[in-house]
């Protein structure tokens, strides 16, 4: 798990370099993937699924 954690990080810390974000912006990255995300199946399970 130790190593799982650490290559997360690792990810984490390249991606923010690459974009040039601060920690604000990755947390605001985070905000909007997050509810795309939720908006995404929300269509999908109750407007196609029709749940």
């Amino acid at each position: 798990m130790k190593d799982l954690i650490q290559a997360h990080k690792r990810l984490i810390s390249t991606v923010k370099e690459q974009m040039g974000f601060s920690d604000y912006g990755m947390y605001w990255l985070a905000f909007i993937e997050g509810g795309l995300s939720i908006w995404l199946l929300e269509r999908i399970f109750f407007h196609w699924l029709k749940f």
